[in-house]
């Protein structure tokens, strides 16, 4: 009996030693897996750029002016909207043209321990609006980074009759 036991432990420790080393690689594995992050956070963003713009029209075509303030505009209280999780805002007011930026504030862990082994941005955001003289009408453009970045966006350049992204941007609807 006492011999069967032994065999019997034998046998359940180079199971388990066998387990544990094949587990080990699998769960290094794992730390480096990427999943891409599905909190639709650039989509707020985007939402809060659109508010502004829409905000500063709707006050141009009752003053003839742009507000000067963010609080102008009763979308909120401070100088520019208040700051989400992922996005810092800050705006920059006119009387002809107006700028918001909405710039990433940290990376988010990919991996799928979120461990922070990897991490990716996000991209970046400024919104314009201003009156063109010519056509008589407010103009606006939200450009978008093309890569994933923790830098402030520069503005849009307005030529003749409307807004051009800057390099490294593009026109998102």
């Amino acid at each position: 009996m006492t011999k069967q036991n032994d065999r019997t432990k034998v046998n359940f420790k180079s199971i388990l030693l066998l387990v544990g080393l094949g587990g080990l690689p699998l769960g290094i594995l794992t730390i480096f897996i990427q999943i891409s992050p599905s909190c639709g956070c650039s989509n707020s963003s985007k939402n809060i750029i659109g508010s502004f713009i829409r905000a500063q029209q709707a006050y141009f075509s009752e003053k003839s002016v742009f507000a000067q303030s963010y609080s102008l505009l009763e979308l909120g209280d401070g100088d520019a909207p208040a700051a989400t999780t992922h996005y810092r805002y800050s705006v920059e007011m006119g009387k002809n043209k107006s700028f918001i930026y909405a710039t990433p504030k940290k990376e988010l862990p990919t991996d799928l321990l979120k461990l922070g082994v990897t991490k990716k941005a996000f991209n970046s955001l400024v919104g314009a609006v201003a009156y063109d003289t010519k056509n008589k009408t407010t103009v606006s453009i939200i450009c978008r980074s093309e890569k994933q970045t923790l830098d402030e966006p520069p503005k849009p350049v307005f030529k003749q009759d409307k807004f051009i992204c800057p390099i490294g941007f593009k026109t998102i609807n």
